[in-house]
């Protein structure tokens, strides 16, 4: 397994892809920092697209092990123009209703509930919770212990900050930045950035 990102939310991905797949052998790419690395002792790190390609064609499936919204999208279309193939990671411990949709990551002890739809590539971090019927567009990052209440709708390419709260029906545009503990009790549009008690811009 390729996982592209070799910082801390590599080093969670990494535990969470071990526990579920035990045999698996694990790969890190990491294009920007070749000279320190918190894996660097322990699994092998490529650093050029050639490695990738060649990784990818034997074993073709990728995790993304970052979290900027920007960072994942760019990443997952580098790893899919080289061959590869992303693969969802849902921890052991996080609970995903059997009619949420989507291709994204859940991981431990996050709450996905009923008729929630997710856009490719997404975070729901740890102990975040993301409730009946929310819409989530691409590449959305939900920080840990954020919470989404019931029938809310982000855009593609947002930041949820850890504990920030998203009152029901709210409607946020793409590219919104949500800071950590924020409650936000209105709409948003597109490329604002938000916090505090209420968020405001």
């Amino acid at each position: 397994m390729l996982i592209a990102g070799a910082g801390g939310h590599a080093l969670e991905v990494l535990d969470v892809w071990k526990e579920l797949e035990p045999h698996f052998q694990f790969i890190f790419f990491d294009e920007i920092n070749t000279d320190q690395n918190l894996l660097r002792d322990i699994y092998p790190i490529c650093h050029h697209l050639e490695e990738v390609k060649a990784i990818l064609s034997v074993k073709d499936q990728f995790s993304l092990g970052v979290g900027s919204p920007e960072v994942r999208r760019r990443l997952y279309g580098i790893l899919c123009s080289q061959g590869g193939t992303f693969s969802p990671l849902h921890a052991a411990s996080a609970q995903v209703s059997s009619t949420a949709s989507g291709e994204f990551d859940a991981m431990p002890f996050s709450f996905i509930g009923p008729d929630v739809q997710i856009g490719q590539g997404s975070l729901i971090n740890t102990r975040a919770h993301v409730h009946h019927e929310c819409y989530l567009g691409e590449f959305v990052e939900v920080g840990p212990g954020a919470v989404l209440l019931g029938n809310v709708h982000v855009g593609s390419y947002c930041s949820i900050g850890a504990g920030a709260v998203l009152l029901p029906g709210i409607n946020l545009g793409n590219h919104i930045r949500v800071g950590a503990g924020a409650v936000v009790t209105r709409d948003f549009h597109a490329g604002a950035t938000v916090k505090g008690i209420p968020a405001k811009i």
